[in-house]
């Protein structure tokens, strides 16, 4: 923090001091006699304002003009160093601090003005041109004009440097708020999905347990497998969310393990009619797996809520779409008691990928139908 003096800055407050003294140095000495006791008087004004120069530029010019004016009109024009330097100093501090072009012109008018006035004067030795003296006096001024652009200029790279921090964090939170939504998602349809296979395979493993406890085996292999491939996935889906450069325990989720869902389907006792149109082909890996994550989540529904017997998927390939639909005919409710996050992040994944999205009453029960653009 810069000190001051009486609200001056105190390196301005020091020159200010230190241009009085020499000029009653010169004074006093005979070195520069000036133009009687009416030097003496006028010093501290010639001086002491520069003390505020950078806060009041014009102000200080006008009061220095004035005591110029003053002192050659009663002394008469007389050579002096302190002065001059006072001049050249409130010469630089216009350019450099004036807060309009208006004041700027107004000070160097006042200032020139009386400057010139004064070199006309008779007593003047006219040791220098008329304009090489102007052109001493608006040195200054237009160094400190450069000086001026290139604090603004330090500014005005210092806001925007602070203006792109900020929306580098802004643009870090929002993706941090886009990962962990889409890691909610990946973990809410891994889990949801994995968790309604295991309740209604224990339930089968229940009933066979009552009835034939040889019939126990195939349902608690159906558990065991669904959990492991959970656990896999999850793994997949938190290795991402810590940064694991490490190869994938397994492939990613893909429309190539939907039979392993319709398999699912078949063993929780839906009576699943799966079919496919248009020729199969490779899909983008974001569009293959929200097509994956379609029709897990509309067959775990059905199987959790929808109360239904019977369900018909269909995957339909077109040239630039691919189309999953889920139909089945229980009693229209779909999300039934469950929260809605499932098809509310399906929604939200596949706007991301600027498709289609119905989910709602058929004609029979509840249908989910995604269209998913390929290009």
């Amino acid at each position: 923090m810069r000190r001051t003096v009486a609200g001056a800055p105190l390196g301005d407050a020091l020159i200010a001091v230190g241009l009085l003294v020499a000029r009653l140095v010169t004074l006093a000495s005979g070195v520069q006699p000036g133009g009687g006791a009416i030097s003496y008087v006028l010093a501290p004004v010639w001086t002491l304002p520069l003390a505020w120069r950078s806060r009041y530029p014009l102000a200080v010019a006008l009061t220095i003009a004035g005591a110029e004016l003053v002192e050659v009109a009663v002394g008469g024009y007389h050579d002096s160093v302190p002065e001059l330097l006072a001049l050249l100093l409130v010469q630089y501090s216009l350019g450099a601090h004036s807060a309009s072009t208006v004041r700027l012109v107004l000070g160097e008018a006042a200032v020139l003005g009386v400057s010139t006035w004064s070199w006309l004067g008779p007593q003047h030795e006219h040791s220098w041109s008329l304009l090489g003296d102007v052109a001493l006096a608006l040195a200054p001024m237009f160094a400190g004009l450069y000086v001026r652009q290139q604090r603004l200029r330090a500014a005005a790279l210092e806001r925007l440097a602070e203006q792109l921090a900020h929306e580098r964090e802004e643009r870090a939170r929002t993706a941090v708020a886009e990962e962990r939504s889409r890691i909610a998602r990946e973990l809410h349809d891994e889990v949801a999905h994995a968790m309604s296979v295991i309740a209604v395979q224990a339930d089968a493993a229940e009933g066979a347990l009552a009835r034939d406890p040889a019939l126990v085996q195939k349902p608690l292999v159906a558990i065991r497998d669904t959990a492991r491939a959970a656990l896999t996935d999850m793994r997949r889906v938190l290795g991402a969310l810590g940064g694991d450069e490490a190869p994938e325990l397994a492939p990613g989720p893909g429309l190539a393990r939907a039979p392993e869902l319709l398999e699912q389907a078949c063993a929780a006792g839906l009576d699943v009619r799966f079919r496919a149109e248009g020729e199969a082909a490779p899909l983008p890996q974001a569009l293959d797996l929200a097509a994956f994550r379609v029709l897990q989540e509309g067959l775990t529904n059905v199987r959790k809520h929808a109360g239904a017997a019977r369900v018909d998927v269909l995957l339909r390939y077109e040239p630039d779409a691919v189309t999953v639909e889920v139909d089945d005919d229980g009693d229209g409710s779909g999300a039934g008691g469950g929260s809605g996050r499932g098809l509310a992040g399906l929604r939200e994944r596949v706007a991301l990928l600027g498709g289609e999205f119905a989910a709602g009453p058929g004609t029979r029960g509840f249908a989910l139908r995604v269209k998913l653009p390929l290009t």
